[in-house]
């Protein structure tokens, strides 16, 4: 997906610089080129933010107008606020013809899984690969059917058809999904409680005292 957006050049500050830039409502980032000097950008918050949105699940191109001039990008790296979970920074790599890039792809899952049916349960074990390959073959998503998954059944990466221009960095035994039996929590058996025998303990206390008096009794008779 092609996502065409503004920027406008800033120059390096400090530190403080870019909360203030941030204050503005503004994301500061740099474009980086075929081993040039990277380009120092800002962009419109709420412009990135919606924009953005609309590529959530597919791989994403940024066409980023600076001063007139158009950089096809993607993301390289983007930071978040460990709070706030709102975007610092952004890292664009641009794209040239001819020239390999490494990227993620999204794995979207399509069909019913048989044994979910039977009461399994599906385990998406990778949720993405990544990629390197020429721009022109990036794919949009790497898509895989579980429709025919029993439970106990697994899909490998080597069970996936993708094209022999794409070098990934996952191996042939990858397990990318599963169905497996559900998970049943189990509870603690109760511990018995030891039964008390009161009665025979009671009986015991009563024999002896019964020994005792009779003993008594017959010291009594003796004298």
């Amino acid at each position: 997906m092609n996502i065409k957006i503004n920027a406008e050049k800033r120059k390096l500050g400090k530190r403080s610089n870019l909360t203030e830039l941030r204050g503005k409502g503004l994301i500061p980032g740099i474009i980086y080129g075929n081993g040039q000097e990277g380009i120092k950008i800002s962009l419109n918050v709420r412009e990135y933010t919606h924009e953005y949105k609309k590529s959530i699940g597919q791989v994403a191109f940024f066409d980023i107008t600076v001063d007139g001039k158009t950089y096809k990008t993607f993301i390289k790296e983007k930071q978040i606020h460990p709070l706030t979970r709102e975007v610092v920074h952004i890292d664009f790599l641009e794209l040239h013809k001819g020239k390999s890039i490494t990227i993620e792809v999204p794995i979207n899952f399509t069909g019913e899984a048989l044994g979910i049916k039977e009461g399994g349960v599906l385990e998406i074990i990778q949720r993405s690969v990544q990629v390197t390959c020429l721009p022109e073959n990036i794919p949009d998503e790497i898509s895989v059917d579980v429709s025919k998954l029993n439970i106990g059944d697994s899909i490998h990466f080597s069970d996936i058809d993708v094209s022999k221009d794409i070098e990934t960095n996952f191996s042939d035994d990858t397990t990318i999904v599963s169905v497996g039996l559900p998970t049943i929590m189990e509870e603690p058996e109760e511990e018995e409680e030891e039964e008390i025998e009161g009665e025979e303990g009671a009986e015991g206390v009563e024999g002896v005292e019964g020994e005792a008096a009779e003993k008594k009794d017959s010291e009594k008779e003796s004298e």
